[in-house]
């Protein structure tokens, strides 16, 4: 794959990544996710780089999550499932391992795994424009564990039960008010405004209290009670093995709402 999908620029300390998928509202695709380790161990290697900007192409969306559209060649069998998780894996840990600043910076959709990202950046914003959900329930998929106590972390259990067990559509005003984003942007020329001044100001900032600083925050919320995270992932499992995984991918395909059975 070129890096068409992946755009990677730094000017003056700040780099920005951008998905670059508009046609899908810069849905993270198979390939996409196979080039994304090597590029943010990239990014994490730069000296050069003092800011990590993520964002998507357009004004139409950050990222609307996978591209469920491949998931028939790409994550159907077990072993492409635990394939396709681990990249996912991978990726999320580097994003997070990432000792420099990171500023999510959203306009329009941000779903599924695009709100991963989000919530694995440092700072989050948006404009009214943009639009977060957690759709898994609505496509017969399983919600990551990290990703559901990172959405625990930020908003508590009452919206997080709101978001993934509801599968509803937050609004950017709303994603302010509870807290998922830092600050509603008025516009996009205002959105690229503060996320342009937050960044010049982390550049000049002290590139190793910084990263001290990031990783004992990152310490100190930690959960201290192990989670049975075996247990978790064996009711992963069971979903990608059942038949609802099936019909939602079919659903998905024919644009058409999912005929789920539990089983």
């Amino acid at each position: 794959m070129t890096l068409q999908q992946l755009q990677l620029s730094t000017k003056d300390g700040v780099t920005t990544l951008t998905l670059n998928n508009p046609a899908r509202h810069n849905a993270m695709n198979f390939a996409m996710w196979q080039a994304l380790p090597d590029l943010l161990q990239e990014v994490a290697a730069d000296r050069a780089t003092r800011v990590l900007i993520l964002t998507g192409a357009g004004e139409r969306a950050f990222c609307s999550g996978n591209d469920v559209s491949e998931f028939d060649q790409v994550r159907s069998t077990s072993a492409q499932i635990e394939h396709y998780n681990g990249l996912q894996r991978v990726v999320c840990e580097r994003l997070a391992a990432i000792s420099k600043p990171t500023i999510a910076m959203i306009d329009g959709y941000c779903l599924g795994a695009g709100l991963e990202f989000a919530l694995l950046c440092d700072f989050r914003y948006c404009t009214p424009a943009s639009r977060f959900a957690v759709p898994a329930v609505k496509l017969g998929l399983p919600y990551r564990f990290e990703d559901i106590v990172k959405l625990l972390d930020v908003i508590g259990p009452a919206r997080t039960r709101e978001m993934v067990l509801g599968g509803r559509r937050i609004e950017g005003d709303k994603a302010a008010e509870i807290g998922l984003v830092h600050e509603l942007a008025p516009s996009r020329e205002a959105l690229l405004r503060i996320v342009d001044e937050l960044a010049s100001e982390l550049v000049d900032a002290a590139p190793l209290s910084l990263a001290a600083a990031k990783v004992t925050i990152n310490e100190a919320v930690r959960n201290a009670a192990a989670p049975d995270l075996a247990r978790c992932k064996t009711l992963a499992d069971d979903v990608y093995a059942s038949q609802d995984y099936i019909e939602g991918r079919a659903a998905f395909a024919a644009k058409r709402k999912p005929r789920f059975e539990g089983r």
